[in-house]
């Protein structure tokens, strides 16, 4: 007979498929006591005496009537009657508890693959064997053994999590275990030295000094010498304790997920589950009420986790359509562009978290990007925050209670710190204690009705805090008490601060106060102070980016309770405001983009790319010509940096199609960016056009700079294509404007006339132009054209037969625009390193390289033989010579599994010496 049995959770019985009944709670403990020990026959007093507390005068005949039953039922060839006892015909494979005691006495002794074992066996015993079983003598033995065995399991998970350099998972399954267990020593000590391995020192001391507050209760224990010890070194930052013994893992690139101000409180277990969920399952959803607290946990556990190497968040909670998820999401992870398929490109392999807040409202379209990622087995890992599952295959769901019941404490903890920083530092006095505790219940365990009740306290005594939510007995369910707090506390705002409220509510994402003052036409000092009142009162939050910038956002609940008291004429004229300083924003900020703060201008960027997009939309709706081609040729460096190559191409065009007021500079500008975009999608008739255009545009603008550029461009684009001698002509027109041209037009006139120069046979002459555009470009932070121009100089370096510094300047660039995240930029140079690597005789890793080049490249929809034509085939053309067919498409086919670091692995073996160039002269 084929069976399965399930101990751990309610019993559940299936034989040959089939659900067996077995009734009441008696034979359900028969049979969970023979399925402990399978096989193996047990005497009848003894399966008595582990039924039965106070057995019956007749409790053999009622053992043989709850077997004969249950024989009946579906388990007649199970259960064998031996000579005074029974035997359940199983084996161990059968019954999940011994499968998982199994699997970890047998795990293997390799660390990464037994923190797996570990991972797992925890999961799995974190579920309560046979509940509602306990009165039954075995059940309540085999819950102590479990709570045992999972507490020492976990303890050897986190001691082996820390050794190898994981602290946050380490961390978040101990903080859970010293919750459950507050005496255990072990997990104290494992979990201290990992949290003052992630610099929280403060946080590891009082991590001990806790456990010695719960022995000195729990009749006066001492706390150990070791531990004595430890909290020493803690504070001493002792090397041997604060120092990580695993090499430390590399920094994780995180775009959309910022840094709370504020401390995160409570949660453990939650945190825990999630913590070895990001090992085991690639899809969680994160389930609870509005204001429970999903989107802060979900980023917490982000930000502990050690197991990704990017992080997206995407915030879906001001999609109005379902055609904008795609789209939302492919601007968060850098796609090519909005589609499904440029999604999962650039998630194949990257090691990604994808977090997707406030999913509600967008469940149908969502489930589509999500089942094509989760397709691909090298996909990203993902993460969704909602009121409702997805019920989509695979999914994981971790419902988000309230903090009560068993949590009450939490919220007490979580009311008591925010209400101190409300007081200004100020706890609650001995008389307080009470009405506060009252207060706290009442809020039902909702974090953000505590943060709207606890804000008022800085002015409001308890009771009146308590008055104004209408906290009373029998208030009716938990959603009242969280509109009763947010309709309460906007109710106290005076009539500006409320306006105010209702402005900041339209954002579509994350906001400035500079954007605040632009839109509202305020004062700069006016906006910080109504941004700071509505902070102080809960109604916006706030954060930092990973550039310490302040952004602020207003809360799903709060935007729900706020949308349907908008006055339609106010949000109307905001609007129009809203998308007239975002493209002066954009416009202003393009110069920017290729200077020393163009890193800084791009995180500015980064962070309004909801409200960008809103802004594009309502400009094409209102037909703002002028505003949608500031706005889209603004913004398009920025879509080039960031791999957005198509999005920003179509921007443009649907920009240039309106009908309207003009600029010839901002069409200029628009243009000369289109003509980019549309070289680097391999377009190369729209991208002389948009040259052409731009050089009229900018004569009749006199902007010297852009027709510099469009000169420069279009010599480059000419010579690269086999007509040198138009190139070179172009090139000297360009010179013509060097007085006039900012340095940024300058360095790429030198480059582009490095490249004709190249064409034409003259390499050192090349070389020469090439430094000083180099030179040109550092000098003012254009990290785009120091790329290129270093792109340029190896390829010219491989025909002057000097590989070995190519290798060595190409390198330097490969890191300099991967700094930077010029992902085309890198995989330009990459390309032309791989040529290096055959020139040194090393046509192997060349095609590896080339492979690399090729997968990665995918990702973000850019292809070298696309953009440079002949020239990147003749480059190609020096790798394959020195390999068989069958070799080089083996080595380019290994070199599609590589990732970025075991590319530079590759390139560090390359033979190179110290550049004689050294980008300063041939």
């Amino acid at each position: 007979m084929d069976l399965e049995i399930d101990l751990l959770g309610p019993l559940r019985v299936r034989a040959d498929g089939r659900d067996v009944p077995l009734g009441g709670d008696h034979p359900k403990a028969i049979l969970a006591r023979l399925a402990t020990t399978p096989g193996e026959p047990v005497p009848t007093h003894e399966l008595i005496a582990s039924v039965w507390t106070d057995p019956p005068p007749a409790v053999v005949s009622t053992l043989r009537a709850h077997v004969s039953r249950m024989r009946l039922n579906g388990l007649r060839d199970a259960i064998v009657g031996e000579r005074g006892g029974y035997l359940l015909d199983a084996s161990v494979d059968d019954v999940d508890l011994l499968r998982c005691r199994r699997a970890v006495t047998q795990a293997p002794t390799d660390d990464a693959a037994r923190l797996r074992t570990l991972i797992a066996a925890t999961a799995e015993l974190a579920r309560t064997p046979l509940p509602g079983l306990e009165h039954h003598p075995h059940v309540e033995r085999l819950q102590r053994e479990v709570t045992d065995e999972r507490a020492f399991l976990e303890e050897e998970l986190g001691d082996l999590a820390l050794r190898l350099g994981d602290v946050g998972l380490a961390t978040a399954v101990l903080s859970d275990t010293t919750t459950r267990h507050p005496l255990r020593e072990r997990p104290v000590r494992t979990l201290a030295t990992a949290l003052a391995r992630a610099g929280r020192t403060s946080d590891a001391v009082a991590v001990i000094d806790a456990l010695r507050d719960r022995l000195q209760e729990h009749g006066g224990i001492r706390l150990s010498s070791r531990l004595d010890e430890l909290r020493a070194a803690v504070i001493r930052f002792d090397p041997a304790v604060v120092s990580p013994l695993a090499a430390p893992a590399p920094a994780v690139r995180r775009v959309g997920i910022a840094i709370p101000l504020t401390r995160f409180v409570g949660r453990s277990v939650d945190l825990a589950r999630l913590a070895r969920l990001a090992h085991t399952d690639r899809l969680v959803t994160l389930v609870g009420p509005a204001g429970v607290g999903k989107t802060r946990l979900a980023v917490e556990a982000a930000r502990r986790s050690g197991v990704d190497r990017e992080q997206y968040m995407v915030d879906l909670a001001d999609i109005a359509e379902p055609d904008g998820v795609i789209g939302a999401i492919a601007t968060v992870v850098r796609a090519p562009e909005a589609s499904v398929d440029a999604i999962v490109r650039r998630l194949h392999g990257a090691g990604a978290l994808l977090l997707l807040d406030n999913a509600d409202l967008v469940i149908g379209a969502l489930s589509v990007v999500i089942d094509a990622v989760l397709t691909d087995p090298d996909g990203a890992r993902v993460v969704v925050t909602s009121r409702e599952a997805l019920r989509a295959p695979g999914e994981r769901t971790v419902v988000i209670r309230p903090l009560a019941g068993d949590h009450a404490d939490e919220a007490w903890q979580l009311f008591e710190q925010r209400a101190v920083d409300a007081r200004g530092g100020r706890p609650f006095a001995e008389d307080e204690q009470l009405p506060a505790r009252a207060l706290c219940d009442s809020l039902d365990g909702l974090p953000l009705a505590i943060e709207l009740a606890t804000a008022r306290l800085d002015v409001l005594g308890i009771e009146e805090v308590r008055a104004g939510l209408g906290a009373v007995p029998g208030l009716p369910g938990r959603h009242s008490s969280l509109q009763s707090a947010i309709e309460w506390t906007v109710a106290l705002l005076d009539s500006a601060d409320r306006a105010g409220l209702h402005a900041v509510a339209r954002f579509a994402g994350p906001f400035t106060v500079e954007a605040v003052a632009g839109i509202m036409r305020m004062r700069p000092a006016e906006a910080d102070s109504l941004v700071d009142r509505l902070v102080s009162r809960s109604l916006v939050a706030a954060d930092r980016t990973a550039t310490g910038r302040r952004r602020f956002r207003v809360l799903e609940a709060m935007k729900e309770a706020l949308t349907p008291q908008d006055d339609p004429e106010l949000a109307s004229a905001w609007h129009e405001a809203h998308r007239g300083w975002f493209s002066d924003l954009a416009y202003r900020a393009a110069p920017t983009l290729r200077a020393f703060e163009g890193r800084d201008t791009a995180a500015i960027l980064d962070g309004f790319q909801a409200d960008l997009d809103l802004a594009h939309a309502h400009n094409l709706a209102a037909g703002d010509r002028l505003g949608a081609v500031r706005l889209a040729g603004g913004l398009a460096h920025h879509r080039y940096l960031r791999g957005r190559l198509a999005e920003g191409r179509r921007w443009i065009d649907e920009a240039l199609a309106l009908a309207g007021e003009s600029d010839a500079g901002a069409d200029a500008l628009a243009n000369i960016e289109l003509a980019n975009l549309a070289y680097q999608l391999g377009d190369a008739p729209a991208a002389f056009t948009a040259i052409a255009d731009a050089l009229r545009l900018a004569i009749a603008a006199d902007d010297a700079s852009v027709q510099m550029v469009a000169l420069s461009r279009a010599g480059y684009g000419r010579s690269l294509f086999g007509d040198v001698q138009t190139g070179a002509g172009l090139l000297a027109q360009a010179a013509t404007l060097h007085e006039r041209a900012a340095p940024w037009a300058v360095s790429e006139y030198r480059m582009s006339h490095g490249q004709v120069l190249r064409s034409e046979g003259r390499l050192d002459d090349a070389l020469r132009e090439l430094t000083e555009a180099h030179r040109v470009a550092a000098s003012i932070g254009y990290t785009w054209m120091v790329t290129s121009a270093s792109y340029v100089v190896v390829k010219t370096l491989i025909d002057a037969r000097r590989p070995r510094d190519a290798v060595a300047v190409g390198r330097t660039a490969v890191l300099t625009a991967r700094a930077d995240e010029d992902a085309a930029g890198a995989l330009a140079v990459l390309h032309a390193l791989a040529a290096a690597a055959a020139a040194v005789e090393r046509h192997e890793e060349g095609a590896m390289l080339l492979g690399a080049v090729d997968e990665l490249g995918l990702r973000y929809d850019y292809s070298t033989m696309t953009a440079e034509g002949e020239d990147a085939a003749r480059l190609r053309a020096l790798v394959s010579a020195g390999l068989r067919a069958d070799e080089f498409t083996r080595a380019v086919t290994a070199g599609r599994r590589m990732d970025w670091d075991a590319v530079v692995a590759i390139i560090d073996r390359l033979p190179g010496v110290r550049p004689a160039v050294s980008m300063s002269g041939g």
